[in-house]
């Protein structure tokens, strides 16, 4: 199925924009978010849907945290775009259960995955994979 072509949204500076809303939430629970989103990364995705999965998967990494530091990351390998949510904290399986399928359902239109990695340390890491179009 061949998607649209988007325009060419900057990673960093839209995880900015993002993170920028979960302000208070992450003050409230003591959580730092720290964007190493590559300045320079571009991607094209529908904005909207990019949000919603995005803010999403952020908001429930700072709602499952307690005094951590969040760190949101890019790795790009050929065409596949990986952002990544390091230490989302212990409980992010739980936050996630409430109307998960249906971020994955929009993740599937952007046409990428999610994924989520429980390491031994007690921390989570959810990423996202982006393939372009």
């Amino acid at each position: 199925m061949l998607r649209p072509m988007y325009s060419e949204i900057s990673l960093h500076h839209f995880v900015d924009e993002l993170t920028l809303g979960l302000l208070p939430l992450a003050v409230s629970r003591k959580t730092i978010l720290i964007n190493q989103i590559d300045r320079n990364l571009r991607v094209g995705s529908d904005e909207n849907m990019l949000a919603y999965v995005l803010w999403n998967l952020l908001d429930r990494a700072v709602s499952s945290t307690q005094n951590e530091c969040i760190h949101i990351e890019s790795v790009v390998e050929g065409d596949t775009t990986l952002i990544r949510v390091r230490n989302a904290g212990i409980y992010f399986y739980r936050t996630i259960s409430n109307g998960f399928r249906q971020v994955q359902h929009a993740a599937e239109k952007l046409g990428g995955t999610i994924s989520i990695d429980y390491h031994t340390d007690t921390t989570t890491t959810i990423a996202l994979t982006l393939k372009a179009a």
